[in-house]
């Protein structure tokens, strides 16, 4: 009955519904592909793996038409990234921020043109809106990979304190240790 409880509790928010959603869709389709690649008895399975898969993929896209106004103010919020001390993770944040910002209208606009709500080409700006995301991950990627180095280097880089504690007990030790 927790279990329940929690499950009910999480699919009451945006985020938890969309983290469901997105794990049973990524499940569907490596089931599914699974299926129909290697298990030629299940393949209709498989394909009714993947159809679902791509029905919740779109349920995902059409919530985030929503997005728009929070991301807004989470880039605001943000700003010029005074608040970051690194140069570099403010300038990939900054980066990342306006490719995720770009992204939102562009495939709002690739959505519109597949529903022929807009007389556009819609495989233009699902490639854009693919590009402007691949490349927010890859800034993310980049940011991540720049603090798992910095914090590398200061774990091997021993604290000032230590340090000059560690000076002085040499310093003492070499002292006592010459006639």
């Amino acid at each position: 009955m927790v279990a329940l409880s929690d499950l009910a509790s999480a699919l009451e928010s945006y985020r938890g519904r969309d983290r469901l959603i997105r794990t049973l869709g990524y499940c569907c389709q490596l089931v599914g592909g699974v299926l129909v690649e290697q298990c030629p008895a299940r393949s209709e399975v498989g394909t009714r793996l993947l159809a679902l898969s791509s029905q919740l993929s779109h349920c995902r896209m059409v919530l985030r038409l929503f997005d728009d106004a929070a991301m807004f103010v989470y880039t605001k919020q943000y700003g010029l990234g005074a608040e970051e001390e690194d140069v570099f993770v403010r300038c990939v944040s900054i980066l990342s921020n306006l490719a995720d910002q770009l992204y939102y209208p562009c495939e709002h606009v690739a959505w519109a043109a597949d529903a022929k709500i807009l007389h556009v080409d819609s495989a233009r700006w699902w490639t854009l809106s693919t590009t402007l995301w691949g490349l927010s991950l890859l800034l993310g990627v980049a940011r991540s990979l720049w603090m798992v180095l910095k914090l590398r280097h200061r774990l091997r880089k021993p604290p000032e304190a230590f340090t000059s504690v560690y000076q002085a007990v040499q310093a003492g030790g070499q002292a006592s240790a010459t006639p």
